[in-house]
C-alpha cells in the first residue's frame, strides 16, 4: 500500500510543477506587452504654450478651438484676448 501512495504523490507532484510551469510561461508572455503600455520612462513629446511660452508634456495639454495649451488659465485668457476688439 506504501508503494501505490508514494507513486500517487510523485505523480500529483509532477502533474503540479507541469501547471506551474504552463501557467508561468503564458504570464510571461503577456507580461512584455504590458510592459511596453506603461513604460513610464518613455519619452513624451514637449509643445509650447501658445499664450505664455511654458514647454509641457503634450499628452497634458487642455486643447482649445484646435489650439494645445499648458492649463484652462493659458486657455481662458486666449479665448479672452481673441474677443476683444482689434484697435
Amino acid at each position: 500500500m506504501s508503494k501505490i501512495l508514494f507513486w500517487v504523490v510523485i505523480a500529483v507532484v509532477v502533474y503540479l510543477a507541469v501547471v506551474f510551469a504552463r501557467s508561468r510561461r503564458s504570464r510571461e508572455e503577456r507580461r512584455p506587452a504590458v510592459r511596453r503600455r506603461r513604460d513610464p520612462r518613455a519619452p513624451v513629446a514637449m509643445i509650447e504654450c501658445p499664450q505664455c511660452g511654458t514647454h509641457f508634456p503634450e499628452d497634458e495639454a487642455v486643447l482649445g478651438d484646435g489650439v494645445a495649451y499648458c492649463s484652462e488659465r493659458c486657455r481662458k485668457a486666449a479665448r479672452r484676448s481673441q474677443k476683444r476688439p482689434q484697435q
